[in-house]
């Protein structure tokens, strides 16, 4: 039979009745467990930028996120190879191809589908909508907003609520796989959401019955199931040592705080015209060919430093005489995901959470800035600490992120 954990998991209690028992005698766990949203539900179905029309929560893509925060707090697991590690994720969460079933079988129960709600909405005389802070800020929310290329103009989910329900082997291999899986759970239900942009807060999960977990509390389980050593490269991770707070402010407040962080300019409102503290528009002029005006001065540092949140990232400029659009991203990839992640922990959307991954950030040391016209330019993401502390904003910190952080 299976039975419901209707209070916090600890992986020590086995009584029989939590227990099924296959014909074989294979000890089977069965979990359960009940979310309801912090945060509106972006996207997360099987088409871009919008919820599933029949689930609204997917099993398919529960599995995805458990998977991801596996690998995020025991990737070290695979000391430090990749074979061995896809070999793991397999053996947990099945891969494509024969033989490649996961033992883990996940259901969904969609308890509140909630209802849509626009974070930007149509105003009369508008060519375009404007912004409903109510419902999420238009920074985050961003590519949900008509354009010229995309007429629609899309909607979250708030109120959302579903059940997940887990059966599993105890083992697997010599793996136990409560312990596993109980690591990806927390780091899920702490770090992480369901749908998309979950790195900046949407679909945060509040689990029931749950607590509202301190910056220790947190820390004591990075020490309990992680390490600082046996990472394969490149894996975006999280260890004891890796830079996590939890601060005093609101999801809107911390959209805010980040919105003024990246585009940071003198009297310090992100919407106030001026020139911007950070060197990227005068880098891209200066590739362009379009340069600034000799009456203003010229930016003294030479580089592309905001990649570090997240790419790709285009530059749109609005004067008369100003370089057409460009695009910064990876030399061999549109898309690369950012090291920062940060989301509410309680209701009231207060306080939060903000982490940044660790691993390597770009695969090499250069980026690409492409023009319309297809030319192309490589750029240097990468500050030294006399450059940083050319940059007002960073406070002498040559990481961008590290510096975002260490401003809250």
């Amino acid at each position: 039979m299976r039975r419901a954990f209707r209070e916090a998991f600890s992986p020590r209690r086995k009584e029989e009745g939590e227990v099924l028992v296959r014909r074989d005698g294979a000890r089977v766990l069965a979990w359960e467990r009940t979310y309801t949203l912090l945060t509106p539900l972006f996207g997360g179905g099987v088409e871009p930028r919008e919820a599933d029309p029949v689930s609204v929560v997917r099993a398919t893509e529960v599995r995805g996120h458990l998977r991801f925060w596996w690998r995020a707090v025991r990737g070290w697991r695979a000391g430090g190879s990749l074979e061995r590690l896809w070999e793991l994720e397999s053996a947990l969460f099945g891969h494509a191809g024969e033989g490649g079933a996961s033992p883990l079988s996940v259901e969904v129960e969609v308890l509140e589908r909630g209802q849509e709600a626009y974070p930007f909405t149509d105003v009369p005389g508008k060519r375009f909508p404007q912004a409903n802070r109510e419902v999420a800020h238009p920074y985050l929310a961003f590519p949900l907003r008509r354009t010229e290329q995309d007429p629609r103009n899309y909607p979250v989910r708030v109120g959302v609520a579903f059940r997940l329900r887990l059966r599993f082997p105890e083992k697997v291999g010599e793996l136990n796989f409560w312990e596993e899986l109980e690591a990806a759970l927390w780091a899920w239900e702490t770090f992480g959401g369901i749908g998309a942009r979950t790195r900046r807060g949407f679909g945060a999960l509040l689990p029931q019955g749950a607590g509202v977990p301190g910056e220790e509390e947190i820390r004591e389980k990075l020490r309990q199931y992680g390490q600082k050593a046996g990472w394969p490269e490149g894996v975006p991770h999280l260890t004891p040592k890796s830079f996590v707070r939890v601060v005093p402010l609101s999801w809107k407040e911390l959209a805010e705080r980040y919105q003024a962080f990246r585009q940071a300019r003198p009297g310090g409102d992100p919407r106030s015209p001026g020139r911007s503290y950070w060197p990227e528009p005068d880098g891209v002029r200066r590739l362009t060919g379009r340069h600034v005006p000799h009456h203003l001065p010229r930016h003294p540092v030479h580089k592309f430093p905001r990649a570090h949140f997240g790419l790709p990232i285009i530059f749109h400029f609005k004067d008369r005489g100003d370089p057409p659009d460009t695009t910064l991203r990876l030399k061999e990839a549109d898309r690369r995901a950012s090291p920062l992640l940060f989301r509410p922990l309680g209701e009231g959307q207060k306080p939060c959470v903000v982490a940044v991954l660790e691993g390597a950030r770009f695969p090499g040391e250069k980026l690409v800035l492409e023009g319309k016209d297809g030319r192309t330019w490589d750029v240097d993401p990468w500050l030294t600490p006399e450059e940083a502390q050319k940059i007002p904003v960073l406070g002498g910190e040559a990481d961008p992120v590290l510096a975002f952080v260490k401003s809250l």
